[in-house]
């Protein structure tokens, strides 16, 4: 099963470039796109410099379409493509700064980004009902970020190759923090167990996370 970490971007250059080799043992990033709104280093920056680092891994840069204009999303493509990267697409919080553009839908960004022989996909809310969760993996997408993800039973009945269960994990640094979030998370502790069960149900791909404490990535992958 492929286990990718979610990375950050950070303002210091060689800080980042120590975060992305201290995770070399995962087999790839997912890098979010300014996230509540906030201004941050853009996704394919980043994803350039661990590209550079980790010429086989798989690398996701997250794309919020609140900000951008069709334009913007085929440079996106094309960028994409030449580094081979992989886009997962989100409509975002609403910008701190500025008015939102809501140009080009989830399902046209995709469709967009596979022209250009990009995979792309989206972001998927496994809280739904089973009929909302069935209408939204209709879309063309090459796979899904499954967030609200509770457990396996959360997976019961779907197409395990196409999503990527979201594990967002909670630390004695971070638990304050994750207080404020709406998504499930998981003790630090159990991680592992999580990760079997999803290996025992034939999952193709798991994405953790641990906001605030970027350390316990390091730490789990001399576990994995």
């Amino acid at each position: 099963m492929e286990i990718l970490a979610e990375l950050h971007p950070k303002r210091k250059i060689d800080k980042l470039k120590r975060e992305i080799s201290s995770l070399d043992s995962f087999d790839g990033f997912d890098i979010p796109d300014a996230p509540l709104g906030d201004p941050s280093v853009i996704p394919v920056a980043v994803g350039v410099l661990a590209r550079e680092a980790s010429e086989g891994k798989r690398i996701i840069i997250n794309q919020r379409l609140a900000d951008v204009n069709e334009l913007f999303v085929r440079s996106l493509s094309i960028t994409a493509k030449a580094f081979n990267f992989d886009i997962a697409f989100t409509r975002g919080d609403r910008p701190r700064f500025g008015r939102e553009v809501d140009q080009v839908s989830t399902d046209r960004a995709i469709e967009i980004s596979r022209s250009y022989g990009v995979k792309a996909g989206g972001m998927l809310s496994l809280r739904k009902t089973k009929e909302e969760i069935f209408s939204r993996l209709d879309l063309p997408a090459d796979f899904f970020l499954g967030l609200y993800f509770g457990g396996i039973s959360s997976l019961e009945g779907l197409p395990l190759e196409r999503i990527i269960p979201y594990i967002i994990v909670r630390t004695e640094k971070n638990k304050e923090i994750l207080k404020t979030l709406t998504q499930p998370t998981f003790d630090a502790e159990g991680v592992n167990v999580v990760i079997e069960e999803l290996k025992g149900i034939g999952a193709k791909s798991v994405l953790l996370s641990s906001p605030g404490d970027p350390d316990f990535l390091q730490k789990i992958t001399k576990k994995i």
